[in-house]
């Protein structure tokens, strides 16, 4: 079938797709090229997305190809408001910008990785000093601060991956501006040479990530 639009491509998937579905990083990093995997145990069909259409392929083997195809070149006497920009990021803007937050889960998980190599020395410090101890001697205590450090470091991954989900997933609304901003502050840490661990829920708050 053929269709004029990336929304009405994915709409005519949800009316013939027999489940739920979800990015699959796996197979797309294998094949190159977005796939969408059904959510339901057991059941073998998945959505390739090729660029100018959509290939459902159905558990029953049968395959079907949704073409995305430009409309018609609006008339010379169209009004400008029909013709002006609509205010949704483009594909390749929401990939690019993808890019830049994996990037800064990578800086995120060689925190968590430190911080948790900081948890086994302090337990082995704490095993230490409990070992040391003798009945009515001196009293003597630990301030543990690897455990927290890395929950922080896998919170700021987790919204990392959210963050990513919702740019690469082209059911997902998003708009320009929400592009702009999260560049923004990404060009900016980038002047000031400090990640802080909040920007990861600030790139999640712009995108509306806990209303999805």
């Amino acid at each position: 079938m053929t269709v004029t639009s990336i929304r009405d491509a994915w709409a005519e998937v949800r009316k013939i797709f027999p489940t739920d579905y979800e990015y699959s990083t796996e197979r797309s990093e294998r094949v190159g090229y977005p796939i969408y995997y059904s959510k339901a145990t057991g059941v073998n069909a998945w959505i390739s997305d090729l660029g100018n259409r959509l290939e459902v392929n159905l558990p029953d083997g049968k395959s079907v190809s949704i073409w995305i195809e430009a409309p018609e070149e609006v008339p010379t006497t169209a009004s400008t408001e029909e013709t002006e920009d609509n205010g949704s990021a483009t594909k390749e803007e929401r990939r690019e910008t993808a890019k830049r937050i994996q990037r800064l889960a990578y800086f995120y998980t060689v925190e968590y990785v430190s911080q948790m190599d900081n948890k086994k020395r302090e337990d082995a410090a704490v095993k230490e000093m409990q070992a040391a101890a003798t009945e009515g001697g001196e009293i003597k205590c630990m301030v543990l601060t690897a455990e927290n450090n890395a929950r922080v470091a896998m919170g700021s991954i987790t919204d990392c991956i959210a963050a990513v989900n919702i740019l690469v997933n082209m059911e997902e609304d998003v708009d320009d501006w929400m592009i702009a901003g999260i560049n923004a502050m990404l060009d900016k840490i980038r002047v000031t040479r400090g990640v802080p661990f909040d920007l990861s829920t600030s790139i999640c708050g712009l995108l509306g990530a806990q209303y999805r």
